[in-house]
C-alpha cells in the first residue's frame, strides 16, 4: 500500500485552482463542522442541547441537501439528540469532494463510493482512525457479522497501518432475487410486436425498432426513443454503454472501468481489446443510433432528466432491474390497466448469464468515515454506533412494526395491504408513522447499510420486507401476472438458475488495490481519451468512421500506457483470487 502523502490533496487543490471553483468558509455549528455554501449547511439549532453534524454521502442517490426529515431521522433525533445536515450528492461527486478537501471544509460524515475515493482522504490524513473510538462504536466492533469485514480493511486498506479508517457497508449474504443489471422492455408494446423471442443482445435492436414504430409517441405527443442513455457517471469509460456487460457475467466497473473481468472464465482483460464486449457494446448503441432509435441526448443529460423520460414512458429499453422512473408505480396506471396491462417488465435474451453480486464476507467498496475536521467527535462515532445497529437498520429498512408491517400470531412479519401501497410509492409521503414522510426517507439518503438486506435476523427472518417468505409471493400486478406466465416463473432468481442464466461472481472484484500515483495519472489519461472519444464512437456517421474511430481511440491509449495498465491489472486480479479464497468461506 502507499504510504502516507499529501500529495493527491495538493493536486484537488490544483483541481479546483484551474475549475475556477470558490473556496468554501467554514463555522462552526452545535460543535460540529458546517458550511456556509449553498450544500444546506450552516443552518442554525433550534435548541442548544441538540447536535447538527454535516454528511456527504456519495453513494446516495438523493440529490437533494438539507436537514434529514421524515421518520428514519425521527427516530434518530429520539435516539441520540442528533440531526444530519446533507451536502448535496448527485453529479460529480468526485469533484465535489475535492473541493471540501481543497476548502479544508470537509464534513463530519463521509460515505465514499469506491475505494479511490477513500484512499485519496486516507493519504491526506483526514479521516478518524475509528479502532481509537472502539468503546464509543460497539455496533460495529461488536456485531459478528462485520468482523470479517474489519480485520480485511485493517489489514489491506489501511496504508499499512493496521487501523480502520473507513467501514464497509452492505455486508453479508447476497440479496435473493435481487439483479442490479436486468433489461427491460416496455411490455405492452413489446407484446403489440408479437413478443418475439430473443436469442442474443443485437435482437434487441429489431424488437425495438418494431415496437417504436408501433409506439413513436406518447399519449401526449411526446418522442419515444427505443435506447436512451445519460453520462453522469462515467469516469474512464460511457460507463452506461459498458454496463450492457453485466447482461453476460461482465463486470466492468470494479475492477476497474478500463478492463472487463469476466467472472466464468475468471480472466480480466482491456476493453479497448479487438475482441472486447465494450467495443460490442458501442457497436449496439451504434446501431441503433443508425436505426434512428437512440436519444441525441444520451451523451450530456443528466440521470434525472433520463428518469423523467422512463416515467414519461418516452423509452422502450432499460438496463437496470430498478430504472424505470415512476412508470410501474401502481398509481401512475399502467400495471394494473385492466384493458392493456403495460410498465418495464424483465425479457431476457436466452444466451444471458446475468451478473449476480457475490457474498460480501469483506463488504462491498462502499464506505463511511468520521472526518478529522468533526469538531464533535463523540456526537459523530454515536451517530456511526446508530447507523450500524442491527436494530436500527431493521428500523431504517422497514420503518417501525405497526407501520406499513406487522407480525402474524406465529411471529412471522409481512407487509399490510396499505403497507404496499405506501412501499410502492416509495417517494409520496404517505409513511402512517410518527416523522412522517416517505417510504425511502429510511434509506435513500445512506442507499446501503452496514448489512445486507437478506441477513437473517435472531427471529430468522431477513432484516428487510423484501426477502420475508410474504413478500416474495405479494400480490402481482396485471402486467407481472403476464410477465410471470411468459417465464414460467413468479421468482426471477428461480426462472434464472432453472435456465443456467446465472454468473455468480466472487469478492475479488472488491479486492483490487488502488494504484499508484504515477499509474492513477496514466488511467486518469487514458479514461480521458476513452470517455470521449466513446461517445464519438456512438455517434460515428458510418461502420467505416465508427472503425476509424475505434483505430484511433486505441492507439491513443496505448501512447498513453493503456498496456502498463492492462498488465497492472492483470496481476492484481490474480493475486485478488488467491486473497478472496481467504474469506470467501468466512460467512456462517
Amino acid at each position: 500500500m502507499k504510504k502516507l502523502t499529501l500529495k493527491k490533496i495538493q493536486k484537488a487543490v490544483m483541481w479546483l485552482l484551474v475549475s475556477g471553483a470558490c473556496l468554501m468558509t467554514t463555522c462552526v455549528i452545535g460543535g460540529c463542522n458546517t458550511t456556509s455554501d449553498s450544500s444546506g449547511a450552516g443552518k442554525a439549532e433550534e435548541n442548544k442541547d441538540e447536535t447538527i453534524l454535516t454528511a456527504f454521502v456519495q453513494q446516495s442517490v438523493a440529490s437533494d441537501d438539507g436537514i434529514w426529515e421524515g421518520w428514519g431521522a425521527q427516530k434518530l433525533y429520539e435516539d441520540t439528540n442528533i440531526k444530519v445536515d446533507f451536502y448535496a450528492s448527485g453529479n460529480e461527486v468526485e469533484q465535489k469532494l475535492k473541493q471540501y478537501m481543497a476548502a479544508g471544509n470537509l464534513p463530519d460524515i463521509i460515505g465514499f463510493r469506491d475505494l479511490d475515493e477513500a484512499q485519496l482522504l486516507m493519504d491526506a490524513d483526514l479521516l478518524l482512525p475509528l479502532e481509537e473510538y472502539e468503546e464509543s462504536l460497539p455496533s460495529i466492533f461488536n456485531t459478528k457479522e462485520y468482523q470479517s469485514a474489519i480485520a480485511y480493511t485493517m489489514e489491506n486498506t489501511s496504508n499499512d497501518t493496521g487501523k480502520l479508517f473507513f467501514m464497509p457497508t452492505s455486508i453479508g449474504p447476497v440479496s435473493y432475487n435481487a439483479y442490479n443489471w436486468v433489461p427491460l422492455l416496455q411490455w405492452d408494446a413489446y407484446k403489440k410486436a408479437g413478443a418475439p423471442k430473443l436469442d442474443t443482445l443485437e435482437d434487441y435492436l429489431d424488437v425495438v425498432e418494431k415496437m417504436v414504430a408501433i409506439k413513436p409517441v406518447t399519449d401526449s405527443g411526446e418522442k419515444v426513443y427505443g435506447f436512451s442513455l445519460f453520462s453522469d457517471w462515467d469516469k474512464y469509460s460511457a460507463l452506461e454503454i459498458a454496463s450492457l456487460s453485466y447482461f453476460y457475467g461482465i463486470d466492468s466497473e470494479y475492477v476497474s472501468t478500463l478492463m472487463e473481468t469476466n467472472i466464468l472464465t475468471k480472466e480480466t482483460n482491456s476493453i479497448l481489446r479487438e475482441d472486447s464486449f465494450y467495443k460490442r457494446a458501442l457497436k449496439f448503441y451504434f446501431e441503433a443510433n443508425q436505426r434512428g432509435l437512440l436519444d441525441p441526448d444520451s451523451a450530456t443529460q443528466s440521470y434525472s432528466n433520463l428518469e423523467k423520460k422512463y416515467s414519461e414512458g418516452r423509452v422502450m429499453f432499460s438496463w437496470f432491474s430498478w430504472l424505470w422512473g415512476n412508470y410501474n408505480n401502481v398509481s401512475s396506471g399502467h400495471v394494473n390497466n385492466e384493458e392493456r396491462p403495460d410498465g418495464y417488465a424483465n425479457v431476457l435474451a436466452s444466451d444471458m448469464k446475468i451478473y449476480e453480486a457475490p457474498d460480501q464476507v469483506i463488504g462491498r467498496n462502499w464506505y463511511f468515515a468520521i472526518s478529522k475536521n468533526c469538531k464533535n467527535v463523540e456526537k459523530a462515532c454515536e451517530f456511526l454506533n446508530w447507523l450500524y445497529d442491527p436494530e436500527v437498520e431493521q428500523y431504517l429498512y422497514n420503518g417501525p412494526e405497526g407501520g406499513v408491517w406487522e407480525r402474524k400470531a406465529d411471529g412471522e412479519p409481512y407487509v399490510t395491504e396499505k403497507g404496499w401501497d405506501v412501499i410502492n410509492e416509495k417517494n409520496e409521503d404517505l409513511m402512517p408513522v410518527e416523522g412522517g414522510g416517505s417510504f425511502q426517507n429510511g434509506v435513500y439518503h445512506f442507499n446501503g447499510l452496514g448489512l445486507q438486506a437478506s441477513t437473517l435476523m435472531e427471529d430468522g427472518y431477513t432484516i428487510s420486507y423484501r426477502y420475508w417468505p410474504s413478500s416474495l409471493n405479494v400480490d402481482e400486478t396485471r402486467m407481472q401476472k403476464e410477465v410471470n406466465e411468459m417465464l414460467g416463473n413468479d421468482v426471477l432468481a428461480e426462472y434464472l438458475y432453472e435456465n443456467d442464466m446465472v454468473a455468480k461472481s466472487t469478492i475479488a472484484v472488491n479486492m483490487i488495490p488502488p494504484v499508484s500515483d504515477v499509474m492513477e495519472n496514466k488511467i486518469a489519461e487514458i479514461g480521458e481519451v476513452v470517455r470521449g472519444d466513446s461517445w464519438d464512437l456512438v455517434y460515428a456517421k458510418d461502420e467505416a468512421a465508427f472503425e476509424e474511430l475505434w483505430q484511433n481511440m486505441v492507439k491513443k491509449a496505448k501512447d498513453l500506457g493503456m498496456d502498463d495498465v492492462e498488465q497492472y491489472y492483470k496481476k492484481a486480479w490474480k493475486e485478488a483470487i488467491k486473497k478472496a479464497a481467504e474469506f470467501e468461506n468466512r460467512l456462517d
